[in-house]
Parts: C-alpha cells; sequence; structure tokens
C-alpha cells in the first residue's frame, strides 16, 4: 500500500480530476481516496462499481447520499461497457485549466479499477484480475484526445479494527486470500445472512452446500476449505443474489 500511495504522491501535481471506484456493496468501507492526502483538494467523481451484484435500491440511496456531499456519483458495472456510457461523458466534458484533462484512478483493491479503465477507453490496457493487488504501479492511459487516466494500486487502510468490515470486506475480494480463513469468513456471512436474509439461509450453509456438491473427505466429513472456497466463488459470481452491506445514513 506504501508504494501505491507514494506513486500517486508523486504525480500529485499532474492530476487534475479523480475519480475513486467503490465496490457497490461496500460504499463506505471502500471509500479510500480520503487516504491520497495530496488529492483531497481536486474535484472528485466517485463510481460505484459492480452494481450488478449490490441492490438496486440501496445503490440509488447511495448515489444520492453521495451527491448530497457535492460529489458527482455513478453506479454502474465495468464488466459492461454501456452502464459507464454517463461517467466517461462526464470526463470528457470536464474543462479543467489545462489543454489535456489528467484523472487519477483510485480505490480499495479489486475494486475493479482496471476494468473501469479498459471500458472507459474501449479496448484492453490494463491487467485484470479477481484478486487483490494486481495493479503494483501506476501508469498513464489515453481516453480520448484530451483527457488521460492514471492507473494506481489500490489503497485500504493499514488495519481494519472493525471486524464486520473485515470479514465482508474478504467476502467482496478486497482482501487477499492470505489474510483470511475462508471458512471463518463463510461462517460470519451466514450468520449475517440468518439475521439479514433468512430466506437465503439454506444457500450458505456450508455443510448442506458441501453434500449438496458432494464435496466429502473419506467417511463422509465434508471438505470445509474447498467447499467454502466454492461458496466464496459463487458469492463473487453473483450466484447467491445481490447483496450490500452498508446502507446510506446508517452508523459505521
Amino acid at each position: 500500500m506504501a508504494a501505491g500511495l507514494r506513486a500517486v504522491v508523486d504525480a500529485a501535481d499532474l492530476i487534475d480530476v479523480v475519480l475513486e471506484v467503490r465496490d457497490a456493496r461496500l460504499p463506505r468501507a471502500t471509500a479510500t481516496a480520503k487516504l491520497h492526502q495530496r488529492l483531497k483538494s481536486k474535484p472528485t467523481f466517485v463510481l460505484l462499481n459492480r452494481k450488478d451484484l449490490a441492490e438496486d435500491a440501496a445503490t440509488r440511496a447511495w448515489l444520492s447520499n453521495i451527491s448530497d456531499s457535492g460529489v458527482e456519483a455513478f453506479a454502474g458495472s465495468a464488466t459492461h461497457a454501456a452502464t459507464l456510457r454517463s461517467l466517461r461523458t462526464a470526463l470528457t466534458a470536464y474543462k479543467g485549466k489545462r489543454a489535456r484533462t489528467r484523472v487519477a484512478v483510485v480505490g480499495a483493491p479489486n475494486t475493479g479499477k482496471s476494468s473501469v479503465i479498459n471500458s472507459l477507453v474501449r479496448r484492453k490496457r490494463t491487467v485484470v484480475q479477481d484478486r487483490a493487488g494486481v495493479t503494483r504501479h501506476v501508469r498513464w492511459i489515453t481516453l480520448d484526445q484530451r483527457v488521460d487516466i492514471l492507473d494506481t494500486p489500490g489503497v485500504l487502510e493499514p488495519k481494519i479494527s472493525n471486524k464486520t468490515t473485515a470479514w465482508q470486506l474478504a467476502l467482496c475480494g478486497i482482501l487477499p486470500e492470505s489474510a483470511f480463513d475462508m471458512d471463518d469468513v463463510i461462517g460470519q456471512f451466514a450468520t449475517w445472512i440468518a439475521r439479514a436474509r433468512p430466506e437465503l439461509a439454506g444457500k450458505v450453509d456450508l455443510e448442506s452446500f458441501s453434500r449438496q456438491r458432494g464435496m466429502l473427505r473419506r467417511g463422509g466429513e465434508i471438505d470445509r476449505r474447498n467447499a467454502a472456497g466454492a461458496l466464496l466463488r459463487e458469492f463473487r459470481a453473483g450466484k447467491l443474489g445481490r447483496f450490500t452491506f452498508e446502507h446510506a445514513g446508517e452508523q459505521p
């Protein structure tokens, strides 16, 4: 994270606009633009990415909440370039003091920054993988004849003290897999489901999930590690439904 922050600091004087990419399921926990101290005074756009995995009503409430704070906000899915059309229009229409506008794309790891850039420029220019920490260096990419985009490594608070936030970040792929126990994260998710979405409780019960898919060890014991990994992948692919873990106006 420190290297990512330093790289952005080095380029700060060249940057005109900030595009902060957040995960629409965790708009508060993935709001990391504040970590870039040299960019705090820059005009900012916010994109709630992966809106196809979040609840529509909650995303609309977040857009209203962010807009009320004076920041222009958008929602879209980087895997569907058409959903970013209004954001692209806003970036290309921005009138700054310089002939060329330079936009820094910032955000937490694995919020889809590189995929967003690829969709905005309408061609593959950055490495995209569904895991945290893939982008390790800054790079400038041309959006059009007067806009350049700076792709930056993801950053997070150095210590996440809130345990609920931690498992939710892990579930959504924001934390690297080496930083958490998949079985524990699935257990926390199941507990949350039982309270918030009880109608889905059967889908995230690890024992039932394992037996339905034949993920068993010798003697009929469930293969918890592989089952937890499979369930995690199904969640991230949207196969369990759409979820928003943080709601606008709630106390963190």
